[in-house]
């Protein structure tokens, strides 16, 4: 590496020390962390936003949040950051989930990327840190990480944090993904009236998840082009209908479920293995062409 040397007001400095002291890193890893990711969205910006045209004041920057992903808004432009995290699954001796690390990373990744697409956004970065040591078990799932990133065309990944210090006797992971796109194309919060719910992909978790087919970020990406579309939903640990009642209070859809379903609502979906879908009821039989293994599970009022 190559030494930098930056002048930065005294403001930047308490704050990288705040920072700092709070996560247990130097001010160089928090710099060399920032500046991977800003350069990443000044390489991306150009095909959301002309950089010269991109300049904020606050009151053109707000937030908001939709479980475990934060929407940050800047003008026309759109940050999207998504998270996921693991426990207790890997290989060492107390993992309660047995599975080959490379594994493990791919699934994470692929987890953390599927909630960016879902929102219309071109995944642009993955941070992960690690609570295993490096060799070998933290390069191994490093490995998965970079796998299933290159596969959905994700330029940087950040290799972490990894625990040196202590010797561990469980694998834990998490998993931080950044997402641009611009506000015409950013789909939250779009659902309508009459809109029919499909879900994709069967839940799963724990030994379920290990060496199974689950949707991948290519189906997602297949989903989320189909102009009849409107929200993607990730379902995670709290399962359909959880994420049923959290899709009607944040969007305010009441929403009518059919009795015939043939999956388990309640059931945990893991690393984001099934994912709602709303869609326009008039596109119903092109959805079901195109996106063979849907299944219907009800409509919004």
């Amino acid at each position: 590496m190559q030494p930098l040397n930056v002048r930065v007001p005294e403001k930047i400095i308490e704050r990288l020390d705040a920072i700092s002291k709070r996560n247990g890193i130097s001010r160089s890893e928090i710099i060399r962390s920032s500046l991977i990711v800003y350069l990443n969205l000044l390489e991306n910006l150009g095909e959301f936003v002309s950089l010269r045209d991109l300049k904020l004041f606050p009151r053109d920057i707000r937030s908001e949040r939709f479980r475990d992903t934060s929407i940050l808004h800047l003008k026309d432009l759109c940050i999207v950051i998504s998270s996921t995290s693991s426990g207790a699954i890997g290989s060492k001796d107390e993992d309660i989930i047995k599975i080959d690390e490379r594994e493990l990373g791919r699934i994470m990744a692929r987890c953390a990327i599927i909630k960016i697409i879902s929102l219309g956004a071109h995944p642009a970065l993955l941070v992960s840190n690690l609570s295993v040591e490096y060799h070998p078990m933290g390069a191994r799932i490093f490995e998965g990480i970079f796998l299933e990133a290159k596969r959905a065309g994700v330029k940087d990944i950040v290799e972490g944090h990894t625990e040196e210090n202590f010797k561990t006797q469980q694998t834990a992971l998490s998993i931080v993904g950044v997402g641009i796109t611009d506000e015409k194309n950013l789909k939250f919060g779009v659902s309508r009236r009459g809109d029919l719910i499909f879900v994709l992909g069967d839940p799963k978790v724990g030994y379920e998840v290990v060496g199974s087919e689950m949707i991948g970020i290519e189906d997602v990406k297949r989903v989320r082009k189909l102009h009849y579309v409107h929200d993607i939903i990730p379902v995670g640990r709290r399962g359909i209908k959880h994420q049923l009642y959290e899709f009607r209070g944040q969007f305010g859809h009441k929403i009518e479920l059919n009795d015939d379903i043939g999956i388990d609502i309640e059931k945990s979906a893991g690393p984001s293995t099934s994912i709602l879908i709303s869609l326009d009821k008039r596109y119903t039989e092109d959805f079901q062409r195109k996106i063979k293994r849907g299944e219907l599970i009800g409509k919004i009022l």
